[in-house]
């Protein structure tokens, strides 16, 4: 990227030098290399950064259109659980307490070891991957599928890359932190893994992984309706309320 800016700006030159002829006086001559000098920047890099945005945007429709065509099997499985997951009916988040309450209540029940859970939950997986492709088509009907649900699906896919993005983005801000300064990653992940070690020593894990699971798959509808920007709104309301009583005390 700065190869090509220097070629751009190494391109502008000659014009650029040739427009300065015929200047009268050297103030007016130096007034006008300053702003020609800053207007070839600001070109420059304008250009640079549409350049970039534009390779950015051409990466993310690729790696959108590659993810599409790996879960195209799953298509209409995919967008009837973001109809459940966004709330599209009133009886679909007390549906997906009862099933997720449900689901937990028999592996409380029958106790398995962490082998066992872990090999049962490997075996679903594949049994889900194996037989979804299959049967979603006959189930939902292939030729149903409208130019609307193609949209959603083309949005769910670019949502998922746009979140793995992130995830690999804060993967590789933790390692430049590590590189950066060594001391601070050192002392927060102690703390923060000496945090999570308390919690999972006060709750019991399968409590634990039953309140994690219930709060990941009602997070988008919560953030569908606006729930959690209205919490959080309260929230600051409440403390810029106490803080203004602080000032009034101290004042």
């Amino acid at each position: 990227m700065r190869s090509e800016f220097r070629e751009g700006c190494r391109e502008r030159q000659p014009a650029y030098i040739s427009s300065l002829r015929g200047v009268p006086s050297r103030s007016g001559r130096l007034a006008g290399v300053g702003e020609e000098c800053f207007l070839l920047f600001e070109t420059c890099a304008s250009r640079t950064m549409a350049e970039g945005d534009n390779r950015s945007s051409n990466l993310l429709a690729a790696e959108t259109a590659s993810l599409e065509e790996q879960l195209q099997g799953w298509g209409e499985v995919m967008l009837m659980a973001d109809k459940v997951l966004r709330w599209e009916r009133a009886w679909f988040p007390p549906a997906i307490l009862g099933v997720v309450s449900l689901l937990f209540l028999i592996i409380y029940y029958l106790d398995p070891s962490v082998l066992s859970g872990v090999s049962c939950f490997v075996m679903f997986l594949c049994l889900a991957d194996y037989l979804v492709p299959i049967l979603a088509p006959r189930i939902f009907g292939s030729n149903k599928w409208t130019t609307e649900q193609q949209q959603r699906f083309h949005e769910i896919c670019s949502n998922l890359v746009k979140t793995r993005r992130r995830a690999v983005g804060w993967w590789k801000r933790l390692f430049s932190l590590k590189e950066e300064k060594p001391k601070m990653y050192f002392m927060t992940m102690i703390i923060s893994l000496a945090a999570v070690a308390w919690v999972g020593q006060q709750v019991h894990n399968l409590l634990l992984t039953y309140l994690i699971v219930t709060f990941v798959l009602l997070l988008p509808g919560l953030n569908q309706h606006g729930i959690i920007l209205k919490y959080i709104g309260m929230a600051k309301r409440e403390i810029n309320k106490l803080l203004k009583q602080k000032e009034k005390k101290n004042e």
